[in-house]
């Protein structure tokens, strides 16, 4: 990793000579300055990835220069040194955009936790502004198509949603696009220029749940050997999307129910609790209310995630955005493709796609319409094709199979040892001869539940 520089401004010579030589000494290039106006001189020509800045300085203070330094450059983490009677005024600089503030004197080792946490936050805001732009550039990948009156409202309800400051809980089957309403919720609110991470609660073993949201310090278990910010952290400033938010074990609720509450979060092997600033959205295809009657969720973190409740809804119930999302795939697919090589359907195929139920909802219509794409033997996808490549699913196949699609094979295969080995899936991977890797992406690709294996 190439060396983080701090951008250091303290008026304290002394102060100012000794915390730099530590920095140094700790593998960050500092570049230390007596006032605010020095600061702003050297900006560009220094490129900071982390500024830590006195409260208290001559001439602009502190709180000026936060300003100034976030004008230049929007996604720069600052941290604020303040004494102990300038606390609100350091939690006002917050509110303005400072990353967090340490209170003097603060121990070498705090300090550069701090600054850690800080320039990594800066690098995922960057990480989360490219990526935001490849999604602009690939033609809206977080846009809820359709123009049902379901999707018209459900649009209108994210946008009032997003505008205000609660949490939020989706709900929906699974396939209907309850990422997309998360993205559209993060995109729209006053947190876009900040992280969206993405906690798919599912896939996590259960032994690493708290090491991934929470973090851990070194040496907290075997293997921890560097401290690692957890995925609540990483947000800060931003939204945490809890996906599958059903699936968190129970002895986690508590701790995530207090970084919910309270904003606060401690990582595994650490003593001290650490803030953090984020809007959670959650999302899950549950009956979370039967899951607090039967005791597999609390019922105060329910409430704390559930501020605000959308209900996306499944593709059934809005048949007539069908065409316009097979369409849409389809031209993805063509994305590129000479004209003579485009793929269209038919009037009749569109009309034979909307017929169907869609239990997998927009998730399924859209591997479908790959298959129809794949196997086409001409430009023209017609309802011949549809019939022959999209078929319902059926209670029997030929050879006393339950179906023939490969897919559904392997999710069975997959369902079943999990049951045989009451939910382990080391147990199941071994069996069925792959890594448990692969078992964990499978698991998530085909949208299995813990329910479906351990009933």
């Amino acid at each position: 990793m190439s060396t983080r520089t701090v951008l250091f401004v303290d008026d304290d010579e002394t102060y100012r000579r000794v915390l730099s030589k530590e920095l140094v000494h700790s593998g960050y290039s500092v570049a230390a300055f007596a006032d605010a106006e020095s600061a702003l001189a050297a900006q560009d020509g220094v490129q900071p990835d982390v500024a830590l800045i006195d409260l208290n300085l001559p001439g602009m203070d502190g709180l000026q220069l936060l300003e100034r330094l976030l004008e230049r450059a929007p996604g720069l983490p600052v941290v604020l040194l303040t004494g102990h009677g300038a606390v609100p005024e350091a939690v006002r600089a917050m509110r303005r955009g400072a990353f967090d503030f340490l209170t003097k004197p603060v121990a070498l080792d705090v300090v550069e936790q701090c600054l850690a946490r800080a320039a990594r936050h800066g690098e995922l805001v960057l990480e989360n502004r490219r990526l935001r732009e490849l999604v602009q550039r690939g033609g809206g990948g977080t846009e809820l198509r359709g123009d049902s009156p379901a999707m018209v409202e459900l649009r209108a309800l994210v946008s009032r949603v997003a505008a205000a400051a609660g949490n939020v809980l989706v709900v929906g089957e699974n396939g209907t696009g309850k990422e997309l309403v998360a993205h559209r919720l993060h995109e729209e609110s006053a947190r876009r220029d900040h992280p969206f991470i993405v906690v798919n609660c599912g896939a996590i073993p259960e032994n690493l749940v708290e090491s991934e949201l929470f973090g851990h310090e070194r040496g907290a278990f075997t293997g921890a050997e560097r401290s690692r910010v957890g995925l609540l952290e990483a947000a800060h400033g931003g939204t945490a999307f809890l996906d599958e938010v059903g699936e968190l074990p129970l002895q986690i609720q508590p701790a995530l129910l207090r970084a919910v509450q309270f904003g606060e979060i401690r990582p595994v092997g650490s003593s001290q609790s650490r803030r953090v600033d984020l809007r959670i959205v959650a999302a899950t295809n549950r009956d979370v209310l039967r899951e607090v009657e039967e005791g597999r969720f609390r019922e105060d973190l329910y409430y704390r995630l559930a501020a605000l409740v959308i209900e996306v809804p499944p593709l059934r119930e809005r048949k007539q955005d069908i065409p316009g999302l097979a369409q849409f795939f389809l031209a993805r697919h063509n994305g590129g493709l000479p004209e003579e090589q485009q793929l269209h359907f038919t009037a009749e195929a569109l009309a034979r796609l909307s017929a169907y139920d869609w239990r997998g909802n927009v998730r399924e219509l859209e591997h479908a319409v790959a298959r129809l794409a794949l196997l086409a033997t001409s430009r023209t996808l017609d309802a011949a094709d549809v019939e022959r490549h999209v078929r319902p699913r059926r209670t029997a196949a030929a050879g006393g199979l339950p179906t023939l699609y490969l897919e559904e094979l392997q999710r069975m295969a997959i369902v079943e040892a999990l049951k045989r080995h009451g939910g382990s899936r080391a147990a199941a991977a071994a069996e069925l001869g792959v890594a448990i890797k692969t078992l964990y992406n499978k698991i998530r690709g085909y949208d299995i539940q813990r329910r479906e294996y351990l009933g």
